[in-house]
């Protein structure tokens, strides 16, 4: 059984923030993984990065689309493995991989791992996480794709979907925007 000491060594071990950025610099496939920059995929990406980092897991590469393989990382154990998106966003399979910690000690740290996000972004790159800020991000996504500006597309594309401490409130702002643009 893991000890409410121990859950700040279980959680300082895995990828929380910054995993895409410090692995692969600011190349596009870092957070769309075979996937073009249409607002569609990069709402979908970041709501995907936050519907698996509720679950407990990181992404370890860019989002490829629901049904491939996608290499993500335990966050209860940190054990890098592949998953579909599919499969995650229904929090499946109930066994999360071999070797991970036992099944009943993973609501615990699954409420661990959601007292430390945040509502706003702590990251020295900022993200989008209020509607005004998704909203403008986007726009300025679709400027850059349309003024075939690959620099800047890579920037609000990181700032729609990359890992952050505030990927649920990001999440969030995404939802909301596209419910008001209904």
């Amino acid at each position: 059984m893991i000890r409410p000491e121990d859950t700040a060594t279980v959680i300082s071990k895995t990828p929380l923030t910054g995993t895409i950025d410090a692995a692969a610099g600011d190349e596009l496939g870092a957070y769309l993984s075979g996937l073009g920059p249409t607002l569609r995929n990069v709402t979908s990406a970041a709501l995907a990065v936050a519907r698996i980092d509720e679950l407990g897991w990181a992404p370890l590469g860019g989002y490829p689309g629901s049904d491939v393989l996608w290499p993500v990382a335990c966050l209860m154990c940190g054990t890098p493995v592949l998953r579909f998106y599919s499969h995650l966003r229904r929090a499946r399979p109930a066994m999360r991989h071999r070797g991970c910690v036992p099944q009943d000690q993973h609501a615990y740290l699954l409420t661990a791992l959601s007292a430390s996000m945040a509502d706003t972004c702590p990251c020295r790159r900022g993200h989008a996480t209020t509607v005004d800020e998704v909203a403008q991000a986007c726009e300025s996504l679709q400027r850059a794709v349309r003024q075939d500006d690959h620099g800047q597309v890579v920037a609000h594309v990181r700032a729609l979907t990359a890992p952050c401490p505030a990927t649920a409130a990001r999440a969030n702002a995404i939802r909301a925007l596209k419910r008001a643009s209904k």
